[in-house]
């Protein structure tokens, strides 16, 4: 409806908006309860001078505005209804501004989740000025004090999503693709707010009556999680650098002699003869086929490690040992010149190739939104693959790294398409391994924004190993779970190492690794010697155990994972998509549900041996003791260095893998032909409970009695 008819109002279902025109205000009720009022939208003229920071890829955003203006021209406003639960205002400012941007009164005591994957101590945002993509700073220990007083030291903000969770019942997506995104989130006024270049603003409120529905729709309208092969949930190894492919053998070998399950070894940054032309180095991979097919022979999967650059030089990227392999990588990358004839890079505004300095280099983007480009580059990828590669750990690829003024192949800017870009680098692996490895291929990519939820699995970027790190990576994890992001990881032991100088502490590796086992996918990396056999038998022994916990939980975890893939609502839970009546779920940002039925508390505090862990309603049991506690507050909890608190929903049936099927991890074997574990904790109320894997066997329990919908090796346990 355009608005400039006069007063509306508007009434879908127990959805009511009322719009007037002059100047413009929007309110929304459902059920005769107010939601949102007094929305206004607005313009602001000004100048922009972002700054990045290549070397840790942070961005200083900068701008200059004048006051705002509110929108007088109702026919320039359109309100739709799409629905009961869903309502569309669209608005294109005619007067060049430089942001644009809606905002409505704030509710006593509203809380703010969402927007991306948000490193800080804070699951709540509300009081803060969010700008998506430039918000990650690093405040713990090793922060210089001057970097402090100047809201610490910037990092990537790799995976922002212009999605808004409120406690007030509503939440708000702002659909562009452009850089600049702001969230104002103040008591007294909320918004959103975007850059004019981006194009109309296009603000979506979603009003279903929880959390978890307004989740479910969000990602309705931007893709569901994908459900990956069970491989992608198992557990991957990777060193930041394999100087020689004897070392990837050394990390292979040594899983198996200390008897640690293993699924994947990724081969990180550098394999190739320069960044990035898709070709094992010879001087440093003497027989990559060879390898690939030993390590596949014994069931563990091979990953590479990519980004969507072409390097004109790479001197100043990592590079393995050697005179042969300096000269390499003192030349353009072999594939440059034939991308650049072919016109298959992000071009500058002359028409040239886009060339910029990034993290490992100076080179061209690939331009994805042409067909020829994303061919080229999808072929050069067939080629590792059909060595046997299966994975792909699509590094980079985020917005910060386009100019507004770069032009892709479909007519968009840099202005209005920086961010969409990761979406359509993920797509493009996911394609290539789709090709010549059907329904078993992973992407393993680093960049997030809306709909990028939708392929693959996300981790978490470069950490300290330090116990803030920790404690911000896990709320960073449940933000990402509160926007969509359901197949998520993370560096096991932080990838920078302590103070960028040493490698992980040993009390912090178990801890992490306590945290690590309990996320979708458990990945360990680092730039140092963080084998678990590389420190004390105990500590070695407890890693073991956790990885082989993580290995057994496969398919609960996976059920979980088709669950997001029908519906949206993630592996990771945080308290508000569990349990929307209870107000803590907004602010517990150190204890969450994994699946349906777990709830888990990393233990997040050097020296710590014991915590409180905040439980939700109902009864659960203590898998350390076999305690049943009672939920609705908070538990003290022990936690040695070996142990962290984890408690099962009373009633709930929890299916794993025996342990000695997955010893060496998970291999080849189909999910159905597996033999499983089905253990009921507690007695179910109703008398009758029940589960659904992944591949469709429903396990159930009712009066005492088991049943399985189809031919299956179960095991059934009481405890």
């Amino acid at each position: 409806m355009n608005v400039a008819t006069g007063p509306r109002e508007l009434d879908r279902g127990a959805l009511r908006v009322d719009i007037v025109p002059d100047p413009v205000r929007i309110s929304l009720h459902r059920a005769g309860r107010p939601l949102i009022t007094d929305l206004r939208l607005w313009t602001a003229d000004g100048s922009s001078a972002d700054r990045f920071l290549p070397l840790t890829e942070g961005v200083m955003p900068h701008e200059d505005l004048a006051p705002r203006r509110e929108l007088r021209d109702p026919g320039a406003v359109e309100v739709t209804l799409h629905g009961e639960h869903h309502v569309e205002i669209a608005f294109a400012a005619s007067d060049g501004p430089l942001r644009v941007g809606a905002d409505w009164r704030g509710t006593l005591g509203e809380r703010f989740v969402g927007l991306g994957v948000r490193h800080g101590l804070d699951l709540d945002q509300s009081g803060r000025t969010v700008h998506l993509g430039a918000d990650r700073r690093y405040t713990g220990p090793d922060c210089p004090g001057e970097m402090l007083e100047l809201g610490g030291i910037p990092q990537g903000d790799y995976a922002p999503a212009p999605w808004l969770l409120s406690s007030a019942g509503y939440a708000a997506w702002l659909q562009t693709d452009g850089p600049g995104v702001r969230a104002d989130l103040a008591p007294e006024r909320t918004g959103l707010s975007a850059r004019a270049a981006a194009g109309p603003l296009r603000l979506h409120l979603l009003c279903d009556p929880t959390p978890a529905a307004r989740l479910r729709r969000y990602c309705a309208l931007t893709g569901y999680p994908a459900l990956l092969p069970e491989w992608g949930y198992g557990h991957w190894k990777s060193r930041d650098v394999y100087e020689h492919q004897d070392d990837v053998l050394e990390d292979f070998h040594g899983y198996r002699w200390h008897r640690i399950p293993l699924d994947a070894v990724v081969i990180d940054s550098p394999w190739e003869t320069q960044y990035n032309t898709w070709e094992f180095n010879p001087h440093q991979f003497p027989d990559p086929a060879g390898m690939v097919a030993r390590m596949r022979a014994a069931g563990v999967r091979t990953v590479v490690w990519i980004t969507p650059w072409v390097n004109v030089e790479s001197i100043d990227g990592q590079r393995p040992p050697g005179a042969a392999s300096e000269r390499l990588h003192r030349e353009p990358a072999s594939n440059y010149a034939e991308g650049a004839a072919g016109g298959h890079y992000v071009r500058d505004p002359d028409g040239d190739p886009f060339v910029a300095r990034w993290w490992m280099g100076t080179g061209s983007p690939v331009d994805f939104t042409s067909p020829a480009a994303e061919e080229w580059w999808r072929a050069q990828a067939r080629r590792v693959l059909e060595l046997g590669v299966e994975g792909i750990k699509a590094d980079d690829g985020e917005g910060y790294y386009f100019p507004d003024d770069v032009r892709f192949a479909d007519g968009r800017r840099g202005a209005d398409a920086a961010w969409a870009y990761g979406g359509l680098y993920r797509r493009s692996m996911q394609r290539a391994l789709d090709e010549v490895h059907p329904g078993r291929g992973v992407v393993f990519g680093r960049s997030g924004w809306s709909g990028q939820q939708s392929t693959g699995m996300l981790w978490g970027g470069d950490q300290a190993s330090d116990f803030w790190s920790l404690r911000a990576l896990v709320t960073a994890t449940l933000s990402a779970a509160a926007s969509g992001f359901s197949n998520w990881s993370h560096d096991v032991g932080g990838y920078l190492g302590e103070r960028g100088m040493a490698r992980c502490p040993r009390e912090l590796l178990l801890r992490w690794v306590q945290f690590g086992c309990f996320t979708p996918l458990m990945q360990a990396h680092g730039r140092f010697a963080q084998e678990p056999w590389t420190y004390d038998p105990a500590t070695r022994d407890s890693y073991r155990a956790y990885v082989r916990l993580h290995e057994r939980l496969v398919p609960y975890v996976r059920a979980a994972a088709a669950t997001a893939a029908r519906c949206g609502l993630p592996i990771v839970r945080p308290l508000l998509l569990v349990d929307p009546a209870d107000a803590r779920g907004w602010t517990i940002a150190d204890a969450y549900g994994y699946g349906p039925s777990l709830w888990v508390a990393p233990v997040l505090d050097a020296g710590a041996r014991e915590r409180e862990v905040p439980l939700p309603q109902g009864d659960w049991i203590d898998t350390a003791s076999g305690d049943v506690l009672r939920g609705g507050g908070t538990v003290h909890a022990a936690a040695p260095p070996h142990q962290m608190p984890v408690y099962v929903r009373a009633g709930s049936i929890v299916v794993t893998y025996p342990e000695e099927d997955i010893a060496a991890g998970l291999g080849d074997r189909e999910e159905h032909e597996r033999p499983v574990e089905a253990t009921l904790w507690g007695r179910p109320p109703s008398g009758r409970t029940g589960v659904r894997l992944a591949d469709g066997t429903r396990i159930r329990w009712r009066e005492g009695r088991w049943s399985v919908s189809r031919r299956r090796e179960v095991r059934f346990a009481e405890r």
